[in-house]
C-alpha cells in the first residue's frame, strides 16, 4: 500500500478517471436505492393531544387526600400501565389496527410495534403531550384520542383504587384494635369486678363511710354506756322502791314507790340529756330522742299516778319491773349494732389498706389498655379521613386529568423526509464511489507512471512507450464492464429486497 504517497489534484482526478466505471456504478446503485427508499416509504402522520393535570378541587385542610404520590411517580406508573401488553392489546382489538398487515406477526409483535409509535412527553407546567404515529391520519387521531381517554380512566381508577386500599387497610387495623381493646377491657372489668370496693377511685368514698361508721360507733358506745348506767340506777331505785313499799305497807295505794321509779327514770334521762348537750347540739337525733322520752315519761307518770290507787300490789310490782325490760332490750340491740359496726369498720379498713396495692396492680393492667385506646381513637379518626378521601375520589373531586388540546386530524406527514433521504443518498453515493476507487487503486500494484518507477529504483528513466491496446485487452475490458454491470444489478436487486423488508423500520425523519 502506498501510504507515503502525496496525492495532488491531478492524481485524484487521474485515479477517478482510471476507475470511472466503478465510481459511476457504485454512485448510481446507491443513488437508485436511496431514491427507491424515499419513494417507497409510506407517509407517517402524527396526531397529538395535550392533557392537563388539574389539582384537587376540595381544600386540602378540609379533606386530605390519601393519594400521596407526586406527579412524576403517577405519570411513570400510569405510563407503564397504559403501555402494558393488556392495555395495548385491547386498543389493537378495539381499533382494529393490524387487520391484514401481511406479515403474519403475532400479537406480541403487534403490541411492540404499537408501543414504538406512542410518544409521551411531560412538560413542567403540569401538562404532558401524548402523540401517536400512523400511516393513516384518521387512525392517528383516533388512537391518540383513545390513549388520552385511557390515561384519564387509568388515573381515576388508580386514585380510587389507592384510596379504597387505604380505607380497607384502615378498616382492618381499626377492627383489629377494636378486638384487642375489647379483650383488654374485659380483663380490666374482670379485675374491677373481683376487687369491687377497694379500687383507687373508691378510696375517698371508703374514707367517708369509715368515718361515718366510726362516728356511729362512738355514738352507739356512748348511748350504750348511758343506758347501762341508767339501767343500774333503775335497778337500784327499784330495790329501794320495793323496800320503801314494804315499809309503807303492802297495799301502797298512794303510788309512792311508783312515783319514785318514775322520778328516777326522769332524773336519769335528764342527766343523760345534759351529757349529750355538752357534746352535741339540740338538733342531734339522740338529744331529740331523749327529750321525747322525758316528755313521754312525764306524761306516763301522770297517767299511772291516776291508776295507782286502783291497781293491786302485784300489778304495781309488775309495772316497776316492766320499766327495766325496755332498757335491757335497747342495750342488747345497741350491743348487737355496735358489734356489726365494728365488723364493718374492720372490713372498710381492710379496703383502705389494700387500695395502694390495688392501684399498682390496676395501673399495670390499664397501662396497655390506655395505650391501645389512644391508638384506637387516633386510628378511628384516620379511618374517617380515609373514607372521606375515598368518597372524594369517587366523586372525582381529587386531582384529575383533563384534555385541553384534543387530538386533531393531521394534514401533513411528519415522515419520511424524502429530500433528506435523497441528499443522504447523494452524499453516500459519492463517498462510497470515491472511497472504492481509491481503495482499489491503492491495492493495485501495477506501475502507472514515472513517479511509481522512481520510488522503486534509482536508475534514470530513459524513455516512455504508450500503451498499444490489443484485441485481448479490449475483450478483457468488455468482460470486466459486463461483470460490473452484473454485480451492480445484483446489488440493486438485493438492496431493493432489503428496503422492502426493513425500510419501514429505519428511523428516517
Amino acid at each position: 500500500m502506498k501510504s507515503s504517497q502525496e496525492f495532488e489534484l491531478s492524481q485524484v482526478l487521474s485515479t477517478v478517471y482510471r476507475r470511472k466505471d466503478i465510481v459511476i456504478a457504485i454512485f448510481l446503485v446507491i443513488l437508485a436505492l436511496t431514491s427507491y427508499l424515499a419513494v417507497s416509504l409510506p407517509d407517517i402522520y402524527r396526531s397529538s393531544t395535550m392533557i392537563l393535570i388539574t389539582p384537587q378541587k376540595l381544600p386540602a385542610n378540609y379533606v386530605a387526600s390519601t393519594v400521596t404520590s407526586n406527579i412524576d411517580q403517577r405519570m411513570l406508573a400510569m405510563t407503564q400501565q397504559i403501555l402494558s401488553r393488556t392495555s395495548l392489546e385491547s386498543v389493537i382489538r378495539e381499533m382494529k389496527l393490524f387487520p391484514n398487515d401481511g406479515s403474519g406477526s403475532s400479537i406480541d409483535q403487534q403490541v411492540e410495534k404499537l408501543r414504538k409509535k406512542i410518544a409521551i412527553e411531560a412538560n413542567r407546567n403540569d401538562t404532558f403531550k401524548l402523540s401517536f404515529e400512523s400511516e393513516s391520519p384518521q387512525t392517528a387521531m383516533a388512537v391518540a384520542a383513545r390513549l388520552a381517554l385511557l390515561f384519564i380512566d387509568e388515573n381515576v381508577r388508580s386514585r380510587e383504587q389507592q384510596a379504597a386500599g387505604t380505607t380497607a387497610f384502615m378498616n382492618v387495623e381499626v377492627e383489629r384494635l377494636r378486638k384487642e381493646l375489647e379483650e383488654q377491657e374485659s380483663v380490666v372489668n374482670l379485675y374491677k369486678g373481683r376487687h369491687r370496693g377497694d379500687l383507687p377511685e373508691q378510696l375517698e368514698a371508703n374514707f367517708r363511710t369509715l368515718e361515718q361508721m366510726r362516728r356511729e360507733l362512738d355514738s352507739g358506745m356512748l348511748r350504750l354506756t348511758s343506758l347501762e348506767e341508767r339501767k343500774a340506777t333503775m335497778e337500784k331505785l327499784a330495790i329501794d322502791a320495793q323496800q320503801l313499799a314494804l315499809v309503807a305497807g303492802l297495799d301502797d295505794k298512794s303510788g309512792t314507790a311508783r312515783a319514785i321509779l318514775s322520778q328516777a327514770g326522769i332524773d336519769a334521762r335528764t342527766k343523760e340529756l345534759e351529757l349529750l348537750r355538752a357534746r352535741y347540739s339540740d338538733k342531734h337525733p339522740d338529744v331529740i330522742r331523749l327529750k321525747q322520752e322525758i316528755e313521754l315519761t312525764l306524761a306516763d307518770a301522770k297517767a299511772r299516778a291516776q291508776e295507782a290507787a286502783k291497781a293491786p300490789v302485784s300489778k304495781k310490782n309488775a309495772l316497776a319491773n316492766a320499766k327495766t325490760d325496755p332498757l335491757a332490750s335497747e342495750i342488747a340491740t345497741l350491743q348487737e349494732r355496735n358489734k356489726r359496726l365494728q365488723s364493718e369498720i374492720a372490713g372498710y379498713q381492710d379496703r383502705v389498706n389494700s387500695t395502694p396495692m390495688r392501684a399498682i396492680e390496676l395501673n399495670k393492667i390499664t397501662r396497655n389498655y390506655d395505650i391501645t385506646l389512644r391508638k384506637f381513637q387516633d386510628l378511628l379518626s384516620k379511618e374517617f379521613d380515609a373514607q372521606l378521601s375515598e368518597n372524594m375520589e369517587k366523586d372525582q373531586k381529587g386531582g384529575q386529568f383533563q384534555v385541553v388540546d384534543p387530538a386533531s386530524l393531521p394534514q401533513t406527514p411528519v415522515a419520511p423526509n424524502r429530500s433528506r433521504i435523497l441528499l443522504l443518498g447523494l452524499v453516500l453515493g459519492l463517498a462510497a464511489a470515491f472511497g472504492a476507487a481509491f481503495l482499489i487503486d491503492n491495492l493495485d500494484a501495477s506501475i502507472r507512471g514515472s513517479e511509481d518507477l522512481d520510488g522503486m529504483t534509482d536508475l534514470p528513466l530513459l524513455a516512455m512507450l504508450p500503451v498499444v491496446p490489443s484485441r485481448g485487452n479490449i475483450l478483457e475490458l468488455r468482460q470486466a464492464r459486463t461483470m460490473l454491470l452484473l454485480y451492480s444489478a445484483v446489488a440493486l436487486a438485493l438492496g431493493i429486497v432489503l428496503i422492502r423488508l426493513f425500510g419501514p423500520m429505519l428511523p428516517l425523519r
